[in-house]
């Protein structure tokens, strides 16, 4: 009879140790990544009155149409309500087909915990429901010039990326198993790496 071997149980000791390490060596280079920024002429935002005067008028024409502003909540809220039953029959046991899924060339949840982990698999498909609502409705909003037509588009792209769960350490399986792994080693040795190639290059 073969024994179960016990998955050893992260040190949690050393994971507050190199937390703190972390914190502190996060607020170093944000220090220096602000200041090497400001003693340069490369610190460049993008306009904000260019950006708002381009959603207002975006805004602007949702507004003149509401039917469309209606009809994508509608199927943005049957889609998520979709996405919750699915969740609550995989938890159950069953096995259930996905409401969404992300293009064949999406790299971003190429981790196998992306699907086979329920609770993963429904922030990724919650997450592509709205990513794709979002989208979908700026491509249907009529009356735009071109050019404002592509600001909104390409800023809304830029959020809705910014927004992915694999951006956020608390929602990425893949981020939040290596330190457990490593008790945080491995984010404490990249950010020392990373400090270090800073102070050599500025």
């Amino acid at each position: 009879m073969n024994e179960t071997v016990p998955t050893p149980e992260p040190d949690s000791a050393k994971l507050m140790e190199n937390y703190a390490k972390i914190v502190l060596q996060s607020q170093r280079l944000v220090n220096e990544y602000m200041q090497h920024q400001l003693e340069g002429d490369h610190f460049q935002i993008p306009d904000p009155q260019i950006v708002s005067k381009a959603f207002l008028d975006f805004t602007a024409k949702v507004m003149a149409d509401p039917a469309l502003m209606m009809r994508t909540q509608m199927e943005f809220w049957q889609q998520q309500m979709q996405l919750w039953q699915s969740t609550a029959r995989r938890m159950a046991g069953e096995e259930v087909e996905p409401v969404a899924t992300p293009r064949a060339d999406d790299k971003r949840f190429k981790d196998d915990e992306w699907a086979e982990n329920a609770v993963f698999d429904h922030v990724k498909q919650s997450y592509l429901i709205a990513a794709r609502s979002i989208q979908g409705l700026v491509g249907q909003v009529e009356g735009l010039d071109p050019a404002t037509a592509n600001k909104v588009d390409f800023y809304t792209r830029q959020f809705v990326d910014a927004m992915a769960p694999t951006n956020f350490a608390h929602t990425n399986p893949k981020v939040l198993k290596a330190p457990l792994d490593s008790g945080g080693e491995n984010l404490v040795n990249g950010l020392e790496n990373l400090l270090e190639d800073l102070e050599r290059g500025k």
